[in-house]
């Protein structure tokens, strides 16, 4: 994205990879087709340009979730599959980071931060190797952010990583642990950025879980986890598979049901 414009070769990009979709969901014969946007389109100053040429190439229509529909459906995609009453949820994309509070079960605050791990990794110049400086002043961009925030500080709730850097840094731990666990400490996480950090983007490609398509953004990623861990003062980091995804089926199933209750 240049000027807050999405390029052409990136809206090519999608509408090739909404083809390939279109093609596997006729394969299987599925005619019905949610299609929603995020922070990559709805920042964009030429999204209804990108969303009409969707349309006409596609024939899907997409609908750009606002910054609350998409931390309140990062939220609801979760909140069934964990035995948590109380707990923060995260989810960092490319361009933003959703970050939801609930209480006894229930979604408290939300806020969307206009940052994600493709944004802060141009920020911050990272680039084939991280320097120790680098980290220090992303910590620190991130701290002011999340300490912005009163009901973050020191509310001592575990954290709930969802989406792909979440389940990136869950696959490295689980791998070079041999385990199955899904709870990291701080100084797990700490240990894992501390060693990405001291290869290359190319030497990053030998660690174990660590998709190749992220090798060159996983470091904002995770800081982005351990800076809100260190400022909400949780022992505890837990990720998911669950997504926002599964936040608007989840939605659509209960109006579903609600309907034939009615009828």
């Amino acid at each position: 994205m240049k000027d807050g414009e999405l390029s052409e070769e990136g809206i090519r990009l999608i509408i090739s990879t909404l083809k390939d979709f279109h093609d596997v969901m006729k394969t299987f014969d599925i005619y019905e087709v949610i299609g929603f946007a995020t922070a990559a389109i709805r920042q964009s100053s030429n999204r209804e340009e990108i969303l009409s040429e969707i349309k006409k190439e596609t024939d899907i229509s997409m609908k750009v979730l606002s910054e609350y529909e998409e931390a309140y459906y990062g939220y609801l995609g979760v909140i069934d599959s964990i035995d948590l009453n109380d707990g923060i949820t995260i989810d960092i994309g490319g361009g933003s980071t959703e970050i939801t509070l609930f209480h006894k079960r229930n979604l408290v605050e939300y806020y969307s931060f206009p940052f994600g791990a493709v944004s802060l990794n141009s920020k911050f110049n990272f680039g084939d190797q991280v320097t120790t400086k680098q980290l220090a002043e992303l910590r620190a961009y991130l701290l002011a952010q999340f300490q912005s925030l009163p009901w973050l500080r020191n509310v001592h709730y575990p954290i709930i990583g969802i989406g792909g850097t979440a389940r990136n840094l869950g696959r490295i731990y689980q791998k070079a642990q041999d385990t199955n666990e899904y709870t990291l400490t701080f100084d797990d996480i700490n240990k894992i950025i501390l060693e990405l950090s001291s290869l290359s983007v190319e030497e990053r490609t030998k660690i174990k879980g660590l998709s190749k398509k992220r090798k060159d953004i996983i470091i904002p990623g995770i800081m982005t986890f351990l800076t809100l861990m260190e400022v909400v003062q949780t022992p505890h980091f837990i990720f998911n598979d669950r997504s926002i995804r599964d936040g608007i089926l989840k939605e659509r199933l209960n109006v579903a049901c609600d309907e034939h209750k009615i009828g």
